[in-house]
């Protein structure tokens, strides 16, 4: 392993155990890639726990072509997703994919989760959408074209990342990134979070939908150019 990734991999192992630790990920499900720079990123290893990654072994994949450029270890099944994701959205420096259980609920319901309260529109700007299915054509770049499928999808929508964190995959899952280490996987949480409440509000039975103009004031005191939610 290049001596310079050492702690991007440290870095990413942290992640994944993150994952664990906010109960998003079993056995060896789920995985969490972190940008080194404009060229390269790793990602978990494939079928691996993340307690037991040798950092030294970690896969270093290049942005441009998805091929990988040290460590011993084959990739995450599901790199050629992240690496288009890193090639369309230069500013991200963090994916995280997962399985949790609620948010695959809504996956494999086919369904977007709208926005019920404020607690989905701190994070998301509109409902967490859900992509369409591959066609049978396109299962032979499977995860790649996976990847293309989120782009399509943000693109469609006109969402900026920042105003959607996250997306799910029909019949897969969720994928979430963000401007830092850490948000991928914060943002995993929030969207667990947000698909389980949801979940019980249509079970309680959903009258009246939140008002835009309340959903966009919560988003934007966050994230807006005028924000003034945190510390200075």
């Amino acid at each position: 392993m290049i001596k310079k990734y050492k702690n991007y991999s440290k870095e990413c192992k942290r992640q994944n155990i993150r994952l664990v630790e906010k109960n998003l990920s079993i056995q060896t499900f789920s995985n969490v890639s972190i940008k080194i720079d404009k060229n390269y990123f790793v990602i978990k290893p494939s079928g691996v726990k993340p307690k037991e990654i040798n950092i030294k072994e970690c896969p270093i994949i290049r942005i441009s072509d998805g091929k990988k450029v040290s460590g011993k270890y084959n990739p995450s099944t599901d790199t050629p997703t992240h690496q288009i994701l890193y090639k369309t959205f230069n500013h991200i420096k963090s994916i995280s994919h997962t399985h949790s259980k609620y948010a695959t609920a809504w996956a494999q319901s086919g369904k977007s989760i709208p926005i019920y309260g404020t607690t989905h529109s701190d994070y998301w700007a509109g409902k967490i959408p859900v992509t369409s299915y591959l066609k049978k054509n396109q299962l032979k770049n499977y995860e790649k074209n996976t990847g293309y499928l989120i782009v399509e999808l943000l693109k469609k929508l006109k969402f900026k990342t920042i105003e959607c964190p996250g997306v799910i995959v029909a019949g897969h899952g969720p994928f979430c990134w963000g401007n830092t280490y850490d948000s991928a996987v914060n943002y995993s949480e929030m969207m667990e979070f947000i698909a389980e409440i949801a979940y019980f509000s249509e079970q309680i039975k959903v009258k009246n939908k939140l008002p835009f103009y309340i959903s966009k004031k919560h988003f934007e005191r966050k994230f807006g150019k005028d924000r003034y939610y945190g510390q200075k």
